[in-house]
């Protein structure tokens, strides 16, 4: 969850953000698991059975064609260009009204990580404090996924403004594998506590890929 070095126009606590990162690694065992789904019950279905159409009406005395009356120099008539598809809608982003990422650092087995935030920089600690969220609210979507790692920076670069956060290429990973994640995050003005997010999880991303965007299976940089 650490900006990389060649981001220096994030300013980071490099051992302050590191110290972080190792706490939150035992804390998220901390993060809800949504409940299993009841199934939903088979109602009966009431079959009705449909009359055959009625038999064909008795053939008539067929009626001579009209004779074509085109003029001889007339030219051929072009052939319809067919028109491409429309291209499909963007998939909508999910727009989250609770949070978790209070609920997790409030835990006393994350004083460490509440101590450790505040030696951030601001714009650091806006990151990481969205970071928690991310991983909290894939975990909350999908009971199937094991989040243990952000990088909100993957694939394109993070925009702060003020408290916002815009992070339209990271990933996530889950179970050894990398899948792509876009989130927006807003952080109250004492940046302690998310006040709004929205997130998209996307594709998985190739492992072809995985060097040229920093990713990897641990936690240390990548081959």
């Amino acid at each position: 969850m650490a900006v990389p070095p060649d981001r220096a126009d994030l300013p980071l606590g490099v051992g302050a953000s590191f110290l972080l990162h190792l706490l939150l690694l035992t804390v998220l065992a901390l993060l809800p698991t949504p409940p299993a789904l009841k199934p939903l019950p088979i109602e009966s279905i009431k079959v009705d059975f449909v009359p055959p159409p009625p038999g064909p009406a008795p053939a008539s005395e067929p009626v001579p064609a009209a004779k074509s009356e085109t003029a001889p120099n007339a030219p051929a008539q072009q052939p319809a260009i067919p028109t491409p598809p429309p291209a499909p809608a963007p998939q909508p982003m999910i727009w989250v009204e609770k949070f978790y990422s209070a609920r997790v650092l409030a835990d006393p087995r994350s004083r460490g990580a509440r101590r450790a935030l505040p030696l951030l920089a601001p714009q650091e600690r806006i990151i990481q404090l969205c970071d928690i969220e991310a991983l909290a609210q894939v975990r909350q979507q999908r009971a199937d996924f094991q989040p243990d790692l952000v990088v909100p920076y993957a694939m394109a670069e993070v925009k702060l403004a003020g408290g916002a956060m815009e992070a339209k290429g990271g990933a996530v990973r889950s179970k050894r594998h990398w899948y792509e994640l876009k989130f927006n995050c807003t952080v109250a003005p004492d940046l302690k506590t998310v006040v709004a997010f929205e997130f998209l999880l996307g594709k998985e991303i190739p492992r072809d890929q995985w060097a040229s965007h920093d990713l990897t299976l641990d936690d240390g940089p990548a081959d």
